[in-house]
């Protein structure tokens, strides 16, 4: 939701709003019923029409807050996948200014791509004003020819010989999460999120100075932390997690999607084992090995298992299903594009239905604004207490902040292989090697 203190004109919103329906083509996709089966659909051009809602919100500050989110709630509930269109704007007019409402459907939009779309809207937007022609930067390749390509993809030579590694993960046999209560009800309805936020100061580091030790990224000091409170917490060493990625990795050649918008997310199962936290440089090292050497950053996972025909994997079974999902999302401005519009502060409503079903039992997500990191964990209040959520999260905290104490700490640069490009050497034949020079 974004801000406008001297209002919107709603008819060129409107034209904005149509123009990058045009210009993107998944923003006109509709997935009706066909015989029992849901259709992926894409509109043409011509069926292009979105209508853009203008309600007047009148009374106490407090109250057009508490009233604008129900609105908002109202909208984000009125797409309709099989009619569509999947986008809803509304605008809500207050004593403060206009607050623009963009609901997208997730089926046709993810984190990158809703920086594409806000970009594209912020500088549609400005053209229209000073009368000048819509225009864009090129397209990139279609989601259309996306999807072709990389079903092409899911029998290549190339993606098959991944089989070997996926199957080497499933096969691990993990010790289920303890809850404190057993339920059946797993709808979003009964979710709550708990957070911690890091100083400036200490979000800093993480981004920069913290990495200098081992070479690593924020995703090797994230999950090395959840994976040491996972164990502190349960006891367990070992624990399988579904992993989030952009899934804008480059594997289909001359196919560029980097200003394309679409459901690009890839998930994937990626074993956290923590059996060597007694020596906390051998573990950040080994967890980060194991990270490196996961194929193309997981996306062939969701391509093998949904793509691939089945007796070309007939020996991978699909049925492990993590109970804890992680995403890093990564950095976001604290204003969105400058100018007159901007991030609104009021509260955009609920993105997911009440409804719906979590399939997590741990959702943990990390993204840095403001110039801070904050961390949230999601969970079903009625299979975990609170109180066992918060010393979970302060764990959390704790072992982020330790590693970054740690790494911050060393006077020396450690490699590891595939620092030096090399797969098939391992952590200690590398430090023998290091030993001799």
């Amino acid at each position: 939701m974004l801000h406008s203190p001297n209002g919107l004109d709603e008819a060129i919103v409107k034209q904005v709003l149509e123009q990058l329906m045009i210009h993107h083509d998944a923003l006109r996709m509709v997935y009706p019923i066909e015989e029992g089966r849901i259709i992926q659909r894409h509109r043409g051009v011509e069926e292009n029409n979105v209508a853009v809602d203008v309600i007047e919100v009148k009374g106490e500050l407090s109250q057009q807050i508490v009233q604008v989110e129900k609105l908002a709630n109202e909208a984000q509930a009125s797409i309709s996948l099989t009619e569509g269109p999947l986008i809803k704007p509304a605008i809500f007019r207050t004593d403060q200014g206009d607050h623009l409402l963009l609901a997208v459907h997730h089926l046709v939009i993810d984190g990158v791509s809703w920086r594409i779309f806000l970009e594209d809207f912020m500088a549609l937007y400005e053209q229209s004003k000073r009368g000048e022609a819509l225009t864009l930067p090129e397209k990139t390749h279609s989601f259309q020819e996306y999807a072709q390509k990389l079903t092409e993809y899911a029998v290549s030579d190339d993606l098959l010989a991944e089989r070997a590694y996926w199957k080497k993960v499933l096969a691990h046999s993990i010790t289920p999460l303890q809850k404190d209560h057993v339920t059946e009800d797993q709808r979003m309805l009964h979710t709550k999120t708990i957070r911690f936020t890091l100083s400036e100061e200490e979000t800093e580091s993480l981004l920069t100075d913290v990495h200098e030790a081992y070479h690593t990224d924020i995703n090797d000091i994230l999950l090395t932390a959840l994976g040491w409170s996972m164990k502190e917490w349960t006891g367990e060493d070992r624990h399988l997690i579904h992993l989030e990625g952009h899934g804008r990795e480059e594997i289909l050649p001359a196919v560029n999607v980097s200003r394309t918008i679409g459901w690009f997310t890839s998930m994937y199962p990626v074993l956290l084992d923590m059996s060597h936290t007694d020596d906390l440089p051998y573990q950040i090292k080994y967890l980060k090995e194991e990270l490196r050497h996961i194929p193309n950053k997981g996306i062939g996972y969701g391509i093998l298992k949904y793509l691939t025909p089945d007796k070309m994997k007939s020996d991978i079974a699909f049925d492990v299903t993590p109970e804890i999902s992680f995403n890093y999302l990564g950095q976001f401005d604290e204003q969105i594009g400058g100018g007159e519009l901007n991030r609104s502060a009021w509260h955009a409503g609920q993105s997911l239905s009440p409804e719906s079903e979590k399939p997590h039992a741990l959702d943990i997500v990390g993204f840095v604004e403001q110039g801070m990191l904050h961390m949230t964990i999601s969970y079903n209040q009625l299979e975990f207490e609170e109180r066992t959520m918060e010393q979970f999260k302060e764990l959390l905290e704790k072992n982020v902040k330790a590693l970054i104490s740690h790494c911050v700490s060393q006077d020396e640069t450690q490699i590891t292989p595939s620092d030096v490009g090399d797969d098939d050497l391992t952590m200690d034949e590398l430090e023998k090697l290091m030993d001799i020079f």
